[in-house]
């Protein structure tokens, strides 16, 4: 039962918590108030909705080491949580109480934000801090998120709502000229990447991790496919992987490493010798740097290869017959895509380059001509293009939303089914565009000929 006591000019509260034990606040000009307070407070405790007042004076750092240890996401989401709280989220709140973050002092943060870093960035750092305070809410150490919804009418200034497309996609013939510019500054490998990428939609991180034996180019001309089974991810902090009958050291490191040489490595991160007996089921941590993970949203398809594509993957398979990887880097290195990959090869083949010389042991560099109306493009922009160029073709939404790696939901989803026959007339409809590509630019009498040889 809540009682008040006289504390000098004021009055002081002591209320009843959920655990028995007694609370007490300050500050009230009457004994009155205190005690309305305290009851409402005792209320709220036999509602089961209390929030401890004190429980807010937890720093928000406090709060992430605790959240952090229950959360369970895949590795690539884990690393995106720990980049954004590091680098933008703790600087800021690290040393804040959770119950003194006010919704001004956030939308203050939010447009400083805004200022510096893109708007995808922004709502990715506003998503994870998001997830932290409603978590908060729902452990009961704040009584409430802070953060404005979006549903509330707000004063200020009308903020439009930007509508247009501002995502850059290819058309074939552009793809086939970023493909160009990559055979011209590296070679075969990185003109097949390019058109691989176009002609499949994988995300550059699935084409990173393309192993040689999820390639299988033996059958007919429209038999030939891919399997999308990993990406390939750089890693700070390692994956885990339990272990299957017959698994070795050498055969996870193979398998999740492409390489098993690291197979040391793996037996390093889990304190282990490289001898070790391993059995079924068993819980290993693998080592950091390049993984391979299952795909974004476990999106595992097969996909029929327009014949030009495979063609070219048996031709740079056989080039690289000692790696287990269909596309590494320069060195024969697990492909990286960070700034010196954007720097060096990615702007260069969409943005062009001037020629320069070799100079300090750097190779001379070729002139690349921009690729127009694509100069902006990132490497998912060809996934982008990939669909538009299945939808102008007509294709059923069902047999292209799988090729991407969506699921359809509702009675569409449920109802709705992927013939081989839809998958042939994708791969042939890929091909065709394809080869309409080589030609865009002849002359008309040219297109004829080549059609009817």
């Amino acid at each position: 039962m809540a009682y008040a006591e006289k504390r000098g000019k004021s009055w002081r509260v002591r209320y009843q918590l959920p655990n028995g034990e007694y609370a007490s606040e300050s500050g009230f000009a009457t004994k009155q108030d205190a005690l309305d307070w305290g009851r409402a407070q005792e209320t709220d405790v036999q509602r089961k909705v209390f929030v401890n007042p004190n429980d807010g004076r937890k720093l928000l750092g406090e709060w992430v080491t605790e959240w952090l240890q229950v959360m369970d996401v895949a590795e690539t989401t884990d690393r995106t949580y720990n980049s954004r709280l590091n680098a933008v989220i703790l600087p800021k709140w690290e040393n804040v109480p959770l119950g003194d973050i006010t919704a001004m002092a956030y939308k203050a943060w939010r447009m400083q934000l805004a200022d510096q870093f893109s708007k995808n960035y922004v709502e990715s750092v506003e998503g994870i801090m998001r997830m932290l305070l409603d978590d908060a809410v729902d452990e009961r150490i704040i009584p409430y998120n802070p953060m404005p919804t979006g549903s509330k009418r707000r004063r200020g200034r009308h903020v439009p709502v930007e509508v247009e497309d501002v995502y850059v996609w290819p058309t074939p013939r552009q793809a086939r000229l970023v493909a160009e510019n990559a055979r011209a500054l590296r070679g075969l490998q990185w003109y097949v990447m390019i058109l691989t990428m176009a002609y499949t939609g994988m995300r550059i991180g699935e084409i990173a991790g393309l192993r040689r034996d999820q390639v299988h180019l033996l059958g007919l001309e429209y038999g030939r496919s891919l399997r999308v089974q990993w990406q390939g991810q750089w890693l700070t902090t390692p994956a885990k992987h339990i272990v299957t009958k017959g698994d070795t050291w050498e055969s996870i490191a193979a398998l999740r490493h492409a390489d098993p040489k690291r197979a040391a490595d793996v037996a390093k991160a889990n304190e282990m010798e490289p001898d070790a007996k391993l059995r079924t089921g068993q819980k290993l941590k693998l080592a950091k740097g390049f993984t391979l993970l299952p795909p974004k949203y476990s999106s595992y398809r097969t996909l029929i290869l327009p014949p030009f594509v495979a063609d070219l993957l048996a031709e740079v398979m056989a080039l690289n017959a000692h790696s287990l990887l269909v596309f590494a880097s320069q060195r024969g290195k697990p492909l990286r895509v960070d700034d010196q990959f954007y720097g060096r090869f990615w702007n260069p083949i969409v943005k062009g380059q001037d020629a320069e010389p070799s100079r300090r042991g750097r190779p001379a560099q070729l002139a690349l001509p921009a690729v127009e109306g694509v100069e902006e493009m990132v490497p998912h922009g060809t996934r982008h293009g990939h669909k538009v160029w299945l939808d102008e073709a007509g294709h059923p939404r069902v047999a292209v939303e799988e090729r991407m790696g969506h699921r359809l939901k509702g009675v569409e989803g449920t109802y709705s089914h992927t013939s081989p026959e839809m998958e042939l007339a994708i791969a042939k409809g890929l091909q065709e565009t394809w080869e309409k590509s080589l030609v865009e630019e002849m002359e008309p009498a040219e297109w004829v000929r080549r059609r009817s040889s």
